[in-house]
């Protein structure tokens, strides 16, 4: 008898204790190995099945093999260690069920909605049997369809009070914001929406139960308007936070069947995206902004951002609510000719604040949306922070976007020029005469214009430079604006500090290094330079970089980061005083993200949404 009822409702062993008798005669329990309703006489008591229990369980196990075979530790600001793996390489750790997303592999027997909530719901699990069930219990397909009455507890069955209170809270703001139940006073539906959202944020246990609760509204659903709504929301929350692996195969199931011939179809396969990047990334950090909000609930998820280019060229983006930043950076690398997946990790995003300047570069696995401000106050723009794949100049975007970077670089002075007052003066003539001509100007520059092609230097001698510039424009003058560009390019980059991210640092403290100094970090080394002499004074591999972390001292007028390097038994520590520490630090952790295993620690908030 109990083998049948075992059979029926599909039932599952499981080892936590206490027991619960739901009606007479019936009692939960295990009984031949199994675990169900059964009779009880012949019933072990047990307690029901904790979801949540048996599915976290299952993804510690997954992360503690992860650790043991050798994935990276947490990346700065405890970010996932997906992030530090090559985003060219393709390597992605999206669930135990990840060959299961693809609709071709999907079981449509196995993985129907019915079919988990046989497995989880409460209603499945606490029913007597599938013969004798009273009148009142729903059968399954009803279990996973449209209702307009509200639960009074969650649908999947948590051992957690708390977590069937939040549920059914949650469910019954579903409804408001699907207008199938009224609002209060107080409420809107940008408010349903940050209610749901932020408690999918912050329990993470109940993420399934949002998933289940949101496709149950949206299936059999007879009024347009709330089921248009319903869908919209599943937008917001696919985007926002991934279900467990364990619902995983049956919402993406669920999503393959309504794209195709279905009034939502359009909406189903924006979720399924949706789904499939916040299972790579981990979902957005930050709520959306009362604007971006607006745009996707009237159906508008995406939009046209521009990306400052070096020398203020904006270059117009597509940018969807829940575009990561290693997207968008593919995107333009593609306009410009480069399609080595790894040369393609050398770019980054960065976010500027409007007001001071400070830089922010937005990390690969980040959302783009996660740092713009309805005020407009931040603007997004496109550099390159790893010089390790060398120049080629096959595409008039490439050669210009290098061009206008390293220009930049070299008249702040960035890129210091080796050599005698003789030998440097020559170098800055040839390289002023290529600006001009890389102007496509035809008549000679004024003395006034030659300024504004020297970098700063001091003691330079602006007659004689005016001549040798002219000297210079004589014998390059028959180049045209590419090729002058081109030429400078090849020049400038045999500079000593050429391909490193340079910054003047007030102070150093570490014995031997010179304060003020400048600070150069490439893909191998963080060197502190002599600002005068140009000798490295002292220099840290990037391997041996333990953590970093920025911080403010009390005494001192600008912030500080502090950098502990070497071996573990003897780590040293360098503390670099300088106004751009954030973003010396991000670099430094965005570079070890792509380029070193492991990648550094950081106690920076490598996650904030806006410089600050």
């Amino acid at each position: 008898m109990y083998e049948l009822i075992c059979k029926a409702l599909n039932c599952r062993s499981h080892t936590v204790f206490n027991w619960t008798v739901f009606s007479a005669g019936w009692r939960f329990g295990s009984a031949g190995g199994r675990s169900g309703l059964f009779p009880v006489d012949v019933t072990q008591p047990s307690a029901p099945p904790d979801y949540h229990s048996t599915n976290m369980e299952r993804q510690l196990e997954r992360r503690k093999s992860m650790r043991v075979s050798g994935s990276a530790p947490a990346t700065p600001g405890g970010r996932s260690s997906r992030a530090s793996k090559p985003l060219g390489s393709g390597a992605s750790e999206r669930s135990l069920e990840e060959g299961s997303i693809h609709g071709s592999e999907l079981d449509p027997q196995r993985y129907h909605m019915t079919d988990f909530a046989m497995k989880y719901f409460r209603e499945a699990v606490l029913r007597p049997n599938e013969r004798g069930q009273p009148s009142e219990v729903k059968n399954l397909e009803e279990m996973v369809q449209y209702t307009a009455v509200p639960i009074k507890e969650s649908l999947i069955l948590y051992s957690d009070n708390e977590l069937n209170v939040l549920g059914a809270q949650c469910f019954m703001t579903v409804m408001q914001f699907m207008t199938d139940q009224p609002m209060k006073r107080d409420q809107t539906e940008g408010k349903c929406v940050n209610y749901i959202l932020q408690l999918g944020k912050e329990k993470e246990f109940l993420r399934d139960e949002i998933y289940c609760q949101i496709i149950k509204q949206t299936s059999n659903n007879p009024v347009k308007e709330s089921c248009t709504r319903g869908w919209r929301m599943l937008n917001l929350v696919t985007g926002f936070f991934p279900c467990s692996n364990t619902l995983l195969p049956y919402v993406m199931h669920h999503l393959q069947i309504c794209s195709h011939d279905h009034p939502y179809q359009e909406l189903s396969r924006v979720c399924e995206d949706n789904l499939k990047c916040s299972l790579t990334y981990g979902g957005r950090r930050h709520i959306p902004s009362h604007v971006e909000l607006e745009a996707i609930l009237a159906g508008r998820s995406s939009r046209r951002l521009p990306i400052l280019l070096p020398g203020g060229v904006e270059f117009p983006c597509k940018i969807r609510s829940f575009s990561v930043a290693h997207e968008v950076v593919s995107d333009i690398c593609t306009e410009m000719g480069i399609i080595n997946p790894a040369e393609k990790q050398e770019f980054f995003i960065s976010a500027t604040r409007r007001q001071n300047g400070e830089v922010r570069p937005i990390h690969p696995d980040e959302y783009l949306f996660d740092f713009l401000l309805d005020d407009n106050s931040i603007f997004l723009s496109f550099h390159r922070l790893i010089w390790h794949h060398p120049l080629h100049f096959d595409s008039d975007l490439y050669v210009e976007f290098h061009y206008q970077l390293v220009l930049a670089d070299y008249l702040d002075g960035k890129l210091l020029l080796p050599g005698n007052a003789a030998s440097v003066q020559q170098q800055v003539a040839e390289l002023a005469a290529l600006q001009h001509i890389a102007l496509g100007l035809a008549q000679q520059p004024t003395m006034q214009a030659l300024k504004d092609y020297l970098p700063q230097l001091n003691g330079i001698n602006h007659n004689v430079l005016y001549s040798a510039t002219l000297t210079q424009l004589s014998v390059t003058g028959s180049l045209n604006p590419f090729e002058a560009k081109t030429r400078f390019l090849k020049s400038v980059s045999s500079l000593p500090l050429f391909g490193s991210n340079v910054f003047m640092a007030q102070k150093v403290i570490h014995h031997n290094c010179p304060s003020p100094c400048v600070v150069a970090v490439n893909y191998e080394t963080i060197r502190i330079v002599h600002p005068e002499t140009q000798m490295v004074s002292f220099k840290i591999p990037l391997e041996e970089v333990q953590s970093l972390r920025t911080f403010r001292p009390k005494k001192e007028k600008v912030p500080a980061v502090e950098i502990h390097f070497g071996d573990p038994p003897q780590v040293k520590t360098i503390t670099i005083f300088l106004k751009e520490a954030r973003e010396l630090c991000h670099i430094i952790a965005v570079i070890m993200e792509v380029l070193v295993r492991p990648p550094v620690n950081s106690s920076i908030s490598s996650r904030q949404g806006t410089p600050q």
